[in-house]
């Protein structure tokens, strides 16, 4: 028997290699129909969280743990997935340029950030990985190892008997659901306090090139082609469904033009629903009653730099007994789950 994984997602993904790399089989469930957040993630990784010029948490060992794995993934896919490019932060006052300057002095602060020129200020280890491409190559792969079952899951399909666990006919010792913002509509984990949250991005042409470089305003403002930049992205709570709206186009727009005097076209739009949570910590671990049912989700807009080193996290707890981190096991919303129980 094995391992069934419900979602094809980056969280999914991350978790069916972690299971390749020690030789465990499995089968991943992901519907052709269904949208995916990964498709449409732009896919930025990035160590400072501009607000509050903070080190993103974990930071320094999610990134090193990002890259090597990501890497892998080139070799085992064939392809080009990371692009490893700076960031610049625009600089928007002497106040900001100020706080700025005192988190260069501080050498916790150092291998992530450096000077400011021109009213831009570096962030280092920063890049992009290709979502859509690590999705559609690596679904691709598991399909032609008969690895894939391309349908929507449904509680009902799942037969629990016993010590057994069944779905369209297979047997499975466990199954590990990373389901994204369908998570929370899932009854086994609904009970969690999630919190998605809708993004959107633009792609527009301008008339003359703006900047050689990914930088950003409020949003990340990234170069494509030859006079082509996403702007990306947009946080909205509100209506949530996977419609894009021309408020997020607005909204984008207005952060562009703040800093760049050029005119543009809008030739592409996309939206999703991010498994955004609200303690912005991951979701891993096994359900209160029955030990054979596993999360991996809530990785929400950091999911690039969460995924390959949370994947192990619950893989290592799954197979080797490794104790979960106390921040990221769901264990932590169990009364939630119990008083749900008494409140019925």
């Amino acid at each position: 028997m094995s391992t069934l994984i419900i979602g094809g997602g980056l969280a999914g993904i991350c978790a069916a290699e972690q299971l390749r790399k020690i030789d465990e089989s499995f089968h991943v469930v992901q519907s052709s129909a269904m949208p995916s957040s990964t498709a449409a993630a732009t896919g930025m990784y990035n160590p400072i969280v501009f607000k509050r010029l903070n080190l993103s948490w974990k930071v320094d060992v999610l990134i090193p743990e990002l890259i090597l794995f990501y890497e892998s993934l080139e070799t085992v896919l064939g392809v080009k997935l990371l692009d490893k490019h700076g960031l610049y932060k625009h600089i928007r006052n002497k106040e900001y340029e100020k706080f700025w300057n005192s988190r260069l002095n501080n050498p916790e602060y150092m291998p992530f950030m450096g000077a400011i020129e021109e009213a831009l200020g570096e962030v280092k280890q920063t890049g992009t990985l290709d979502c859509a491409l690590l999705q559609s190559t690596y679904l691709k792969k598991l399909k032609a190892e008969s690895l894939l079952i391309d349908t929507s899951f449904y509680n009902k399909d799942l037969i629990r008997t016993g010590s057994q666990l069944s779905f369209k006919g297979r047997l499975y010792d466990r199954i590990i659901f990373c389901e994204g913002a369908f998570g929370a509509e899932n009854q086994l984990f609904n009970w969690l306090p999630w919190k998605l949250c809708r993004g959107e991005w633009i792609t527009i042409k301008t008339n003359k090139p703006v900047t050689k470089v990914v930088l950003n305003n409020r949003v990340n403002i990234i170069p494509l082609d030859e006079n082509t930049y996403k702007l990306s992205s947009t946080f909205s709570w509100d209506d949530l469904d996977w419609n894009t709206t021309p408020q997020a186009v607005d909204e984008l727009l207005l952060d562009f033009t703040e800093i760049f005097d050029a005119s543009y076209e809008v030739i592409d739009q996309k939206a999703a629903i991010r498994p955004t949570v609200a303690d912005r910590r991951p979701y891993l671990g096994a359900h209160p009653d029955d030990d054979r049912l596993f999360i991996f989700n809530g990785l929400g807009s950091k999911g690039v730099m969460l995924a390959p080193y949370f994947s192990k996290h619950l893989i290592d707890h799954i197979f080797q007994g490794e104790k979960l981190m106390h921040e990221v096991d769901i264990k932590r919303h169990h009364k939630r789950y119990y008083n749900q129980d008494e409140k019925s």
